[in-house]
């Protein structure tokens, strides 16, 4: 990718990582773009999941009705959308990790999207803002054509022949054109509003963390220092008294219980028991990834989301845990972990599958970890 004016989002590199709101504010700027082009444009959106399109399928609708052409690719179950081109992906397509828009019209095209670099910030207001994404910003037209070309490469035997042609074509129109002194000032225009709108994200930001002060010091567990179980609820952007079935990128959950920690505390009392699990609570949060959340439960139960990880990765960091929580001793005081891990993309997180995996791990004898045998059940309210 060029730098400079070709791409405002990159100068340094092939990509910069952006905050969704920034990345919200120009997918919609594009999209408005769009609507006053009308039946000249073509806009293609990759929205991840079913889940995250159902939001934005009233404007891309809204498209269509004006004489946009408009496809949306994502994986999940198809939504409702008047005269949008649905494509269904498959979860480990290509594409399915992406999330961009792509206009391709006659008086200027443009991509912009990012790779979702699947990171969970527990800083931040909530999971969905703080989520950050590897983005690109480009008006270089044979830089939105070699966009173009990787979309109709990987979407075209899902669309209809018509469509494929239609987009086909468009690509090849944008690639003719070539570059022009006009999209060059709006690309540099545009690099600085990608600039202002990430330095108020910030600024918003620290607002917020100095106005929620009190409010977040209560959503952290005094002893351990981590996010207590309300915390957690508020961070994840749900009501924990009205179970809601949202969906998350694909994020592991394992669950650490502490085995027979009642003994420690009949045999050496309470303040030996609050030292050994503060410690516990130190060693559970430096066992796991960088990016990985940490949450006490409840007395003797941890919690940690892991985004990303895949079953071996979940029993790489289970074992962990286990090692790291056996590890620990306050005067002659100790205990065993044990741990049961699921992957899911849903919350309230269906934890049925972990506590079982639990039950068994403590069935086991403790201080041992087991993997869920079903990784999605229903929710779990």
């Amino acid at each position: 990718m060029s730098e400079g004016a070709g791409n405002p989002a990159n100068s340094d590199g092939p990509g910069r990582p952006l905050s969704k709101p920034t990345l919200t504010t120009l997918s919609r700027a594009v999209e408005h773009y769009a609507t006053k082009v009308g039946p000249d444009a073509l806009v293609v959106s990759t929205f991840q999941r079913s889940t995250y399109f159902a939001r934005s399928a009233a404007r891309y609708a809204a498209m269509a009705a004006v004489g946009v052409t408009t496809v949306a690719a994502y994986s999940g179950e198809l939504v409702d959308a008047p005269g949008v081109t649905s494509v269904l992906l498959d979860e480990h397509h290509p594409l399915a990790a992406e999330w961009g828009t792509l206009l391709l019209s006659p008086a200027m095209s443009v991509y912009v999207g990012g790779r979702d670099l699947v990171v969970l910030d527990e800083s931040s207001l909530d999971m969905q803002s703080g989520r950050r994404f590897l983005a690109s910003l480009t008006f270089d037209q044979d830089e939105v054509a070699d966009h173009g070309d990787r979309y109709v490469a990987m979407l075209s035997d899902r669309l209809d022949r018509t469509m494929a042609d239609r987009l086909a074509e468009a690509v090849a129109d944008c690639r003719r054109r070539g570059p022009t002194a006009g999209l060059g000032a709006i690309a540099a225009a545009t690099a600085v509003l990608v600039n202002r709108l990430e330095e108020q994200h910030r600024t918003l930001a620290a607002t917020r963390d100095a106005l929620l002060a009190e409010t977040e010091r209560a959503d952290i567990d005094p002893l351990t220092g981590l996010l207590n179980r309300s915390g957690l609820e508020r961070w994840l952007g749900t009501d924990p008294t009205r179970p809601s079935n949202v969906e998350l990128p694909s994020t592991g959950l394992i669950l650490v219980d502490l085995d027979d920690f009642k003994a420690v505390n009949d045999r050496h009392g309470h303040s030996v028991g609050d030292s050994l699990l503060a410690e516990i609570g130190i060693a559970v949060r430096t066992s796991v990834r960088p990016g990985d959340v940490v949450c006490r439960w409840g007395g003797d139960e941890f919690v940690v989301l892991c985004p990303g990880a895949t079953d071996d990765d979940l029993l790489s960091i289970a074992d962990r845990l286990v090692g790291a929580v056996g590890a620990v001793r306050v005067g002659d005081a100790r205990v065993t972990a044990s741990v049961g891990c699921q992957g899911s993309s849903r919350h309230p997180f269906p934890i049925a599958a972990a506590d079982d995996a639990l039950y068994r791990a403590k069935a086991a004898g403790g201080g041992t970890r087991r993997l869920a045998e079903s990784a999605d059940g229903p929710p779990v309210g």
